[in-house]
């Protein structure tokens, strides 16, 4: 779809009526991630229910 691939996780957490998301979180280079974006930024900016975060 149009959507990233951060959007569909927080789209599918909403459609669940989930109480929590628990993801990993990996980081690349700066230049990529400001090139193609990252899901972990994506997800942190944009949850309404709690993240646990694991690195």
């Amino acid at each position: 779809g149009t959507r990233s691939t951060g959007e569909a996780i927080l789209e599918h957490c909403r459609g669940a009526v989930a109480d929590l998301l628990v993801m990993g979180g990996f980081s690349h280079s700066r230049w990529r991630e400001q090139v193609f974006g990252g899901v972990t930024r994506t997800v942190l900016n944009g949850a309404r229910l709690p993240v646990l975060l694991s690195h």
